[in-house]
């Protein structure tokens, strides 16, 4: 389907190098929800079911609503130049503006921020974002466009 590939070939890859090499706390931006994990900040990224829709127009677009969930989690850690304790929901919240940054000012999809979401270990902080959007097929496979949902 038309939204799997252009999450798998474009989005997440984009979302993934930009969140991996714009970030200072070595963040992980990874597809799996782990269960547990030893590598914190990890941020995991899920695409959500997706909606089809046959417009009857006269140029007979396709459209395809989507939602993909993000979460981030991180931990206490400690800033190595400075050697001072970061707090895990500092942590948790730089990360949650920089991938809402990025995704607002490439995709301009509908973003919804949820923090300090609870979870199992009271020892991890997280944050879900949830983003939303259609994907319009008017111009053609080459030419894909994303609407905000």
């Amino acid at each position: 389907m038309v939204v799997e590939e252009v999450f798998e070939d474009i989005i997440y890859p984009q979302l993934k190098e930009y969140v991996e090499n714009n970030n200072s706390y070595n963040a992980k931006v990874t597809k799996a929800y782990p269960q547990t994990s030893k590598v914190f900040p990890i941020i995991p990224i899920k695409l959500l079911p997706i909606t089809n829709q046959y417009n009857n127009l006269t140029y007979g677009e396709e459209t395809y609503s989507f939602g993909i969930d993000i979460e981030v989690y991180a931990i206490d850690t400690t800033d190595v130049v400075m050697t001072k304790k970061i707090s895990r929901k500092t942590v948790c919240d730089d990360l949650t503006k920089l991938i809402v940054e990025y995704l607002k000012s490439t995709y301009h999809l509908t973003i919804k921020v949820r923090h300090d979401v609870p979870n199992e270990d009271t020892n991890v902080y997280r944050n879900l974002i949830r983003v939303n959007g259609t994907l319009g097929t008017k111009y053609g496979d080459d030419n894909l466009v994303i609407y905000p949902w």
